[in-house]
């Protein structure tokens, strides 16, 4: 498969140098044929999903990752030109008077390598796609194991309307993602886990090949005192339970005032029943992606209620001991934990919500910054100066105020983390930047005789000049 692989790549640079930098026009062109792949193959593509995931919600994936991704599509379409108008530098007015100029042209790297999660595969490889086809690059997609029926579905779609050497689609297992990992791309993309990540970046370090991580962690909510807890659990819960809790910008655990959290317990109780009745048969209640998945949210719970944690099922009738091995996960909702659970220190990636209580909203904050860097951070109440310093205390790549996971909606907003939640930014005009090689252009306009004067030999009053120079920028700092 390596060889196929280093074939594609070879075909898509050949490709690249014999087209030259493509115009708008042919980035339009491929774009609009993007978004024709995604829509005549729709029912195919949501067959695929539900057959991966046994049962992935039919509404969620159309809205989601068919809609989503020709929304996004249509986003670039409508920004193209004013990305690839190049941009002025401003100089000083002394060099400018002269004429002199300078500007940052944007031009295609190449080719972009991309590897794409099993958790939102159709709505994930078009964004990677996007991306690197609106700058105007050549693409190669290497799709998820974990979802093999959406990899080949979407494979399929993507060769209706592309010529491998435009935008290839790669399917197989974790050894081919290796080999796919190690190919010289001119950029790549991963999105996945902390730990894939590093293997990642070491296989793409050998040949230089920069990266964007969009990686993980545990996305803090912190639920200030003048908060609504019914509407909170309403936003928290939608958020929390969407795709099960599998998505990297997921509200990973709350840390609410510690005299709310029964009562927040029981608002996401109640928001849990009905938003989603009858949950462990509601078509729109997303399965786990696999049997080990099930078994780890299981782990997870036992180790936590070993070491004293309370655990609250929705369904009220699931207990601890008829966990479903597979399929649909119940909601739990997890209090009295303590930091050395490993609920508490991993990401958990499933339907399952530790509530932490605080005294104050200062060390709420410092739990937070004592972990790891999160992709996303949470804050909900009416205090405008308590989120504005909640906001800004969190070092993480993004924090939305009153509401979780809406940050993914909006194409315009760049999205990634920070440390070891990922590196680097895309989406909209953000991935446009991160694919293309920002080229500095400067127009030399200064008359030879004005150049002359900074050559060599230097005239004594040159050197009186830069003696007097610096004397002043000494008297400006205060320097003796």
């Amino acid at each position: 498969m390596s060889v196929i692989i280093e074939d594609i790549l070879a075909g898509q640079r050949a490709a690249f140098r014999a087209e030259g930098f493509a115009s708008a026009e042919t980035r339009r062109d491929r774009l609009t044929r993007l978004s024709r792949a995604v829509l005549v193959s729709e029912a195919e593509l949501v067959d695929a999903l539900q057959a991966d995931f046994t049962n992935r919600s039919p509404f969620a994936t159309r809205a989601g990752d068919i809609l989503g991704s020709v929304a996004a599509i249509e986003y670039h379409l409508d920004n193209l030109e004013s990305w690839m108008t190049a941009e002025r530098v401003p100089l000083s007015p002394e060099v400018e008077a002269h004429g002199t100029f300078a500007e940052v042209q944007y031009q295609p790297l190449g080719v972009l390598g991309a590897i794409i999660p099993w958790n939102g595969p159709v709505l994930m490889g078009c964004l990677a796609a996007m991306g690197g086809l609106a700058a105007g690059n050549r693409v190669m997609l290497k799709m998820s194991e974990l979802a093999p029926a959406t990899g080949e579905a979407f494979a399929r779609a993507i060769s209706r309307y592309f010529d491998r050497s435009e935008l290839a689609v790669i399917n197989g297992d974790a050894t081919v993602a290796a080999a796919f990992s190690s190919q010289p791309f001119d950029h790549l993309l991963f999105t996945g886990s902390t730990a894939t990540g590093r293997k990642v970046m070491r296989a793409a370090a050998e040949n230089l090949v920069p990266v964007t991580l969009e990686l993980g962690g545990k996305s803090p909510v912190i639920i200030g005192e003048s908060a609504d807890l019914g509407a909170i659990a309403n936003r928290l819960v939608a958020g929390k339970l969407a795709s099960a809790g599998q998505v990297c910008v997921s509200p990973d655990y709350v840390l609410a005032p510690a005299g709310k959290v029964e009562a927040l317990v029981g608002e996401c109780r109640r928001a849990a029943e009905e938003i989603f009745p009858q949950m462990m048969r509601n078509s729109d209640y997303t399965c786990l992606i696999d049997g080990r998945a099930n078994a780890r949210m299981k782990a997870l719970l036992e180790e936590a209620r070993q070491k004293g944690a309370r655990l609250d099922f929705v369904p009220a009738d699931v207990t601890f001991d008829d966990l479903p091995a597979e399929g649909r996960f119940p909601f739990v909702l997890v209090t009295g934990v303590s930091d050395d659970m490993a609920v508490m220190q991993e990401e958990i990636f499933g339907p399952v919500l530790p509530i932490v209580g605080y005294e104050t909203v200062d060390l709420a904050l410092e739990r937070v910054a004592s972990g790891e860097h999160p992709l996303s951070a949470y804050y909900f109440g009416e205090d405008e100066a308590e989120a504005a310093r909640v906001a800004a205390a969190i070092q993480t790549g993004s924090v939305v105020i009153n509401d979780v996971r809406c940050q993914l909606v909006y194409e315009a907003l760049p999205f990634g983390g920070v440390g070891k939640s990922g590196m680097g930014r895309y989406r909209g005009r953000a991935g446009f930047v991160t694919f293309s090689n920002r080229k500095t252009v400067l127009h030399q306009k200064a008359p030879e005789a004005a150049l002359a004067r900074g050559r060599p030999p230097y005239s004594s009053q040159a050197h009186e000049t830069i003696c007097q120079a610096i004397a002043l920028k000494k008297a400006q700092y205060e320097l003796e």
